[in-house]
């Protein structure tokens, strides 16, 4: 059998050890924390553009009835117009000489009892009241998109 090798080395000197210490291996840290700011840097403009997309679409809608208004009160507008045109007293009196009527030549008023009043009305199916507004169905159609759309 063979010898150890321990006494063949006993007289050597041996250098002190240096102290040994665990490296943790290079990590690429840099890289990934580059990355991940790149991917919600991104997501971000990505997001921001979906919004401005969806804005733009928005207000799209809201001009062309914003036009659609307009238009509306244009011809709103025109209508009144030739209303009042049509009921203006010289139209009225042209009118009515070209059908034969002439001018009157004494006004005279009569009272009339608020119970025959009260028996016309309800007979014609209620208050007629000239200074209210006319239901117009366009208009009323527009109240209720106005009150779904919170407007």
């Amino acid at each position: 059998m063979a010898r150890p090798m321990i006494r063949t080395t006993r007289g050597v000197a041996s250098a002190p050890r240096p102290q040994l210490t665990v490296v943790a291996p290079r990590r690429r840290r840099n890289a990934r924390l580059v990355a991940v700011a790149a991917f919600f840097a991104s997501s971000l403009m990505l997001g921001a553009a979906a919004f401005q997309t969806q804005l733009a679409r928005r207000q799209v809608e809201l001009d062309q009835v914003d036009r659609q208004i307009r238009v509306a009160r244009n011809d709103f507008n025109d209508l009144r117009s030739q209303r009042a045109e049509l009921r203006s007293p010289q139209r009225l009196a042209t009118s009515g000489a070209a059908m034969g009527m002439t001018t009157a030549a004494k006004t005279e008023f009569l009272d009339i009892s608020p119970e025959v009043v009260a028996a016309v009305q309800q007979s014609a199916g209620g208050v007629f009241d000239p200074g209210a507004e006319a239901q117009d169905p366009v208009f009323e159609e527009f109240k209720v998109v106005k009150s779904v759309a919170g407007g």
